[in-house]
């Protein structure tokens, strides 16, 4: 698509995929009694709003870099990992974009060790309970057992709204879904290529930029708040369109030589006692 085709077309998505991602949460909080179901729902509108950001990152991206980048960023769009990714950077604060990709190398690994000493070879944790949320399976263990894994949900004495969600809200509040909206972030966000020493006060001040000029153009809605302010300054992390955000493989048998190092350490530890 051209440019100006891209924005449109991008323009006419964003309140559908809002509007998915809230009645999905809705539809979570009216089964609330049902914490499998209602967290099967949250976790979908979670999903559709990532996909918002996403795109919102392709408007992001600056026009130097859109052409090589957007096929990888629609990639993510229709991945798991990398919306859940992007729903939970949400509640990270890195210093740089250097410290962010350290983070999201660590949780787009297919497998890593768990316990006190490693001891257990455990699968990417959020496709796990995106998985385990969803359907009934069967799991093969480290000494060949094969067992059954009903679905299930997790309670909690809060529940929250999905940050991916509040960020979209907030955005939308402001204006930012229109063609109008987002040329204005194109052009905020197009001054600055992030790279590893990008700090997260440049995103910051980005951020400000954007919202006064989206402001200052009438394009925020009665319905923008302080709080839409406060949110997106605190949930709406840095573009992620120079990651990567796709699984990581790990092979077993560099886990189970790392448990081994870990043991060996670990017997070396106790006979210095």
């Amino acid at each position: 698509m051209t440019p100006d085709k891209r924005t449109a077309f991008i323009a006419e998505g964003l309140p559908i995929l809002l509007e998915s991602a809230r009645g999905l949460y809705a539809a979570s909080q009216r089964v609330s009694d049902m914490s499998r179901e209602s967290s099967v729902l949250k976790g979908h509108a979670e999903e559709e709003a990532a996909k918002i950001l996403i795109l919102m990152d392709i408007v992001r991206c600056p026009k130097k870099r859109i052409a090589g980048r957007i096929g990888t960023l629609m990639g993510w769009y229709y991945d798991h990992l990398s919306r859940l990714l992007y729903a939970e950077a949400c509640q990270w604060r890195p210093i740089d974009l250097k410290e962010l990709r350290g983070i999201i190398d660590r949780r787009r690994v297919t497998h890593y060790l768990e316990g006190g000493m490693g001891e257990f070879i455990a699968p990417n944790d959020l496709i796990y309970q995106r998985e385990t949320r969803l359907y009934a399976d069967i799991e093969g263990l480290d000494d060949g057992t094969l067992q059954w894994v009903a679905p299930g949900g997790y309670t909690s004495m809060f529940d929250f709204k999905p940050n991916a969600l509040v960020v979209a809200e907030a955005l939308a509040a402001f204006g930012a879904f229109t063609v109008d909206g987002l040329n204005i972030l194109s052009a905020v966000w197009n001054e600055v290529d992030f790279q590893d020493d990008t700090s997260c006060h440049e995103s910051d001040r980005l951020i400000e930029a954007t919202l006064d000029q989206l402001v200052a153009r009438r394009l925020a809605s009665d319905e923008a708040t302080n709080d839409h302010v406060t949110s997106l300054y605190q949930r709406w992390q840095m573009p992620l369109y120079a990651l990567d955000m796709k699984a990581k493989a790990v092979e077993r048998t560099a886990l189970e030589a790392e448990q081994e190092r870990m043991l060996w350490a670990e017997v070396g530890s106790a006979n210095d006692y």
